[in-house]
């Protein structure tokens, strides 16, 4: 009797709640997926996926699909190409001889990055190659951030939050830094070399973009970026 009542309780301990208590669940709405998003996302400003257009290199203004924005290059510009595949249309560094970068912006905004900003890179890297993202701010300096998608056999995306990235400043004019050089600067030549830490200011920023921080070393080690998309805030100018 002792060890049938014992049975008896923990039964009862464990028996689940009545319909009352737990009222049943049916199919969630439209309204309660929109009160349910989430609220940090920020907002896709753009998504560049290039144009369906033959092969140019150096790459141009007409290969961008969103002309409403406006393109940078930086370093070996005659070396940056726009690929033309039956499927796919994608940037190829391989043939340049110096550091590269390549950049957009918005004529009619600069962008508030800050916060939940974001960039995401769909990249296909092959060799010891690391596609970094770049920044230009309203103030006319140049950051880089260390992390960056590394080589991979197949396409990968990858989702940067901009305000948790590690910094770096870049170095974009050819000039001794103290009296004890001795090679004489080259004004046309744009170095796209990271220096020290920094913290870019994410609220006004002028051009976002990326690089490898490498020469090309054609089809074996090169960057390959498919597309890319920027989230963030649009700041008028």
């Amino acid at each position: 009797m002792i060890r049938a009542s014992a049975v008896v309780l923990i039964f009862v301990l464990a028996s689940p709640a009545s319909a009352q208590e737990r009222p049943a669940r049916g199919p969630v709405t439209s309204a309660q997926r929109q009160m349910g998003a989430d609220p940090t996302q920020a907002a896709l400003l753009f998504e560049e996926k290039w144009t369906r257009a033959p092969q140019a290199q150096p790459m141009t203004q007409a290969n961008l699909g969103n002309q409403n924005l406006r393109l940078h290059l930086y370093g070996d510009v005659a070396g940056v190409r726009k690929t033309f595949h039956p499927v796919e249309d994608y940037t190829y560094t391989g043939e340049t001889i110096t550091n590269w970068a390549i950049t957009l912006s918005d004529p009619a905004a600069m962008w508030d990055l800050s916060g939940n900003g974001k960039v995401r890179l769909t990249t296909r890297n092959s060799g010891y190659r690391f596609t970094h993202v770049m920044l230009k701010t309203a103030d006319g300096a140049y950051f880089v951030s260390e992390e960056g998608s590394p080589e991979s056999s197949a396409w990968i995306d990858r989702e940067y939050v901009l305000s948790d990235l590690h910094w770096r400043s870049l170095l974009m004019t050819d000039k001794p830094t103290n009296a004890s050089n001795r090679r004489q600067p080259r004004p046309e030549l744009t170095p796209i070399i990271p220096l020290g830490t920094a913290t870019p200011d994410l609220t006004r920023v002028e051009e976002v973009g990326f690089t490898d921080l490498m020469p090309g070393g054609w089809i074996p080690s090169t960057t390959r970026v498919k597309s890319w998309a920027l989230y963030g805030k649009r700041v008028p100018r």
